[in-house]
């Protein structure tokens, strides 16, 4: 359906907006938003009734499987990213702590 390529591409956007500061490899920025994508529709198909039917939770607009699970997919790539980030001038500039690992510590 139409309304799920625009769901996914919205979803892979906010994943993508947790590591926005950071100058990233395109390929990295695809395969974060296509994970997002992928599991955000997912979320509409399969956990969305779940949540319905188990907990009683009605998400009408979708907000979890747009907003929700993508931030948290976004969050989990910033810690690898801030992992992964060289020390240079531009790192130190964004990162306010002393090692990558000490980032992704505070971050995760």
């Amino acid at each position: 359906r139409a309304v799920d390529i625009q769901n996914a591409t919205l979803a892979g956007g906010v994943a993508i907006g947790a590591i926005a500061n950071v100058a990233l490899n395109p390929g990295i920025t695809l395969l974060v938003g296509a994970i997002a994508g992928a599991i955000s529709t997912v979320g509409y198909y399969y956990i969305q009734p779940i949540l319905c039917e188990k907990l009683n939770l009605h998400d009408t607009c979708g907000v979890n499987n747009l907003h929700g699970i993508p931030s948290i997919i976004g969050g989990i790539a910033s810690v690898f990213v801030a992992l992964a980030a060289e020390n240079t001038t531009n790192t130190k500039e964004i990162y306010h702590y002393d090692s990558n690992g000490n980032q992704a510590a505070v971050q995760f």
